[in-house]
């Protein structure tokens, strides 16, 4: 079966490989994916570590729920950090990759922690009073950009982590969803309905707070990547009646669908220093993790 699987994805690769090197008229190719681990349950959300060495995930293989796992992907070491009755789910790992910031959801409660990887030393970073999810960290690390549920209102923040202070980033009636610093720390890419009754992709940028809308796939769009080199991003879409990652440009009108196959693609991170793109996909039946080496120049 899995190797029907690889010829149908590579008899797809072929047209998608050629329309992906003239995306936004830059050089950017990518190479066939290889499927890295899978067979441990359901995996949710995915996070790279800055050094390219580690992932980290959600998995439910030991509770049904979702425990946070470290997986080294050179020696195929895996750790699991959180081991609580709640869900832990959307990692992000520290700049040095000592620490992984996460969400929980306890009963009546849903809020970021952080995790020592090394001792499983759990700190409490956001106010269990108020609901927030999806974190990301500047590259900087300074940093905690995340949404939260308040007055009825689902928007952006960000939280010094020195001073713990919090700065509301969007303040709309809609959902602004899924935050994610630049490369350059100085814009954050998000998903909302703002535009309408589908989402799509935006961009905050953070000096002035100004959100101007990308062009994106249409359909459902979210999960989006940081930027490789400013070109682009990766995100999510249904728009084919699966879901698909799919390269957005960052400079002109255009996007390019990376991913083609049975089950769905999800939950893109780019890998900056080793340029390689990592999704979770279903596409040989179990959850499994990806893994696609690409080059990019403007």
């Amino acid at each position: 079966m899995r190797a029907a699987y690889a010829l149908a994805i590579a008899c797809v690769f072929a047209s998608v490989f050629t329309a992906l090197q003239v995306l936004n008229a830059s050089s950017f190719t990518i190479n066939e994916p290889i499927r890295i681990f899978g067979e441990y349950g359901k995996l949710q959300t995915l996070a790279i570590s800055r050094d390219g060495k580690k992932l980290a995930f959600s998995s439910d293989y030991r509770d049904q729920k979702g425990d946070i796992v470290v997986y080294n992907i050179e020696t195929k070491e895996k750790i699991t950090v959180t081991k609580t009755q709640y869900l832990e789910t959307q990692p992000v790992f520290s700049p040095d990759g000592s620490e992984i910031y996460f969400f929980i959801n306890e009963v009546g409660s849903g809020s970021i922690k952080k995790v020592n990887i090394a001792d499983g030393t759990v700190t409490q970073i956001t106010d269990r009073l108020n609901w927030c999810e999806f974190p990301s960290l500047s590259p900087d690390g300074k940093w905690l950009a995340y949404y939260s549920k308040r007055d009825n209102k689902y928007n952006l923040y960000e939280m010094n982590l020195s001073t713990r202070k919090e700065n509301r980033l969007t303040n709309e009636q809609n959902f602004d969803f899924g935050p994610v610093y630049s490369s350059n720390g100085q814009s954050i890419f998000f998903y909302s309905n703002r535009a309408g009754s589908s989402f799509s992709l935006f961009r905050l940028d953070r000096s002035s707070l100004k959100v101007n809308p990308l062009f994106g796939p249409g359909g459902f769009t979210f999960q989006p990547t940081t930027d490789i080199q400013g070109l682009l991003i990766f995100a999510v879409s249904n728009v084919s009646g699966n879901n698909d990652v799919y390269a957005v440009s960052l400079g002109s009108n255009r996007v390019d669908q990376v991913t083609n196959a049975p089950g769905n693609d999800l939950f893109p991170v780019v890998d900056l220093k080793n340029s390689r793109l990592y999704y979770i996909s279903q596409r040989e039946g179990d959850y499994a993790i990806y893994q696609r080496k690409f080059s990019a120049a403007p």
